[in-house]
């Protein structure tokens, strides 16, 4: 989990973590994340599985995909721009 974030991986930053409601690893993902000083991120996809917001979009995504994507692109276009 996140907390492995704060020994070997102390210097890490700029990372959304997405995890997928139905996804089976998500209770060994990170979450519950939110360190702005570092841009670490962790975030739920409703109705969501394993990598579903990194899978091709589709008419049929759920409203809860398109909003982590739209986050995680808002966050890869700042991280650009630093």
């Amino acid at each position: 989990g996140w907390e492995a974030l704060n020994g070997p991986a102390a210097s890490a930053s700029h990372i959304v973590f997405s995890n997928g409601e139905f996804d089976p690893w998500r209770a060994a993902g990170v979450n519950g994340l939110n360190d702005t000083e570092r841009d670490l991120v962790s975030v739920l996809v409703q109705e969501g599985a394993h990598h579903l917001d990194l899978m091709f979009a589709t008419p049929e995504d759920s409203q809860s995909v398109r909003d982590v994507r739209a986050l995680e692109m808002a966050y890869i276009t700042k991280w650009e721009q630093e």
